[in-house]
């Protein structure tokens, strides 16, 4: 039988403050669909919905609101859960959690295509300036209600934590929090791996380096989807230049338990272009600090993961075209056994594609030629 076990299902917890301004919501991990709403009082480790799924992940069989995973591992791509089951194997009954997803604050000074104000501080003021409608809860920062939070759960299991924003290294939010956890959690030194998403535009303040040298590994996962003009459309107003200029250096400067990752999204605009990437990761970025200054030791590869994206720009919106140009790649299994063009969606995304292509100043059929030919019937 295909080991579906996941992990994060019996180990994770994953907590979103964004989801309801007043209130929480949790899940066992940041990728699935399904969040929880609580209240404040409630058992948030215990909640009977996820108490349901772990019993569904006990019959080994993929879960329809896993798809995020499900998806890339069937194309041969290693997902959330495969990399979680290499880090923890089989882990059940706990007390508490031993992986945390922490969303908490949305201050973010890019307004990624992918993204959305419901993520972004920025992306809020763009829609406001261009006197777009915004939808979407405006709280910034929950960092007290987190920690609040936090102070509830026993953190003796606990062996990873993944901060996520906005950017995480605007500000001090999250390096609050960092502390609490590091100086909360036992043997943080031997058992403790910190990972922040990034979106690499920041880089860190050397008075953090005390605290990064407590924990057993500290990781920076670095969200890019493309190189070159393509991750600067994709990544707006973010820099290439200055962003991969950034990687270099807090390679070479931050403490040596340190370590980094690149994460792409995968939507219809970078699809064509994975192997991009993936070849920059490979001849500029592939090994960390230890390893980079023994030029080319053993072990310490610096991973390059992926994830499909969600919303209008998933891979749900290819067209035919499209598709029949995959087909002929590794990323086949990629496209859902069940998709079928669907031309009144497809419309709506190219018009939403022209609409901030035009505030911007973009041009998405010059940065990405080929995905715009196989668009050419909507244009």
């Amino acid at each position: 039988m295909k080991n579906t076990y996941c992990p994060l299902i019996s180990g994770g917890l994953a907590i979103n403050l964004h989801v309801d301004q007043k209130g929480f919501s949790v899940n066992c991990c940041c990728l699935r669909n399904n969040w929880v709403k609580i209240n404040p009082d409630d058992d948030i480790w215990n909640t009977q919905e996820i108490e349901n799924l772990r019993k569904y992940n006990e019959q080994g069989k993929w879960h329809p609101s896993c798809s995020a995973c499900e998806i890339p591992e069937s194309a041969g791509i290693m997902s959330y859960r495969s990399g979680m089951f290499d880090a923890f194997g089989i882990r059940k009954q706990l007390s508490g959690p031993i992986k945390l997803d922490l969303n908490f604050d949305m201050s973010c000074n890019l307004a990624c295509r992918t993204c959305g104000p419901e993520l972004s501080t920025f992306w809020q003021k763009h829609l406001k300036e261009n006197q777009i409608k915004i939808n979407q809860p405006k709280t910034i920062s929950r960092v007290d209600d987190l920690l609040s939070m936090l102070k509830k759960l026993d953190l003796s299991n606990l062996e990873m934590v993944t901060l996520s924003g906005g950017e995480t290294l605007l500000g001090t939010a999250y390096w609050q929090v960092a502390e609490y956890i590091i100086n909360t959690v036992p043997n943080a030194d031997k058992q403790l791996t910190l990972q922040f998403q990034t979106n690499g535009t920041q880089t860190v303040d050397k008075k953090y380096h005390d605290l990064i040298e407590k924990c057993h590994l500290v990781k920076f996962t670095f969200s890019i989807d493309g190189i070159k003009e393509k991750f600067e459309y994709l990544r707006w107003p973010a820099n290439w230049k200055q962003v991969s200029e950034n990687m270099f250096k807090l390679r070479e400067q931050l403490p040596v338990n340190v370590a980094f990752q690149i994460e792409e999204t995968i939507s219809i605009f970078n699809l064509f272009y994975l192997d991009e990437l993936d070849i920059w990761h490979k001849e500029n970025f592939s090994l960390n600090r230890l390893d980079y200054n023994k030029q080319g030791g053993a072990g310490n590869l610096i991973n390059h993961g992926q994830h499909l994206a969600s919303g209008i720009f998933s891979l749900s919106n290819l067209t035919h075209k499209y598709v029949d140009a995959i087909k002929k790649t590794k990323f086949a299994n990629l496209i859902s056994l069940n998709w079928q063009e669907n031309s009144v969606e497809i419309q709506k995304m190219i018009e939403e594609i022209s609409k901030f292509d035009k505030i911007r100043g973009q041009d998405w059929q010059k940065t990405f030629p080929e995905v715009a030919e196989f668009y050419s019937e909507y244009l």
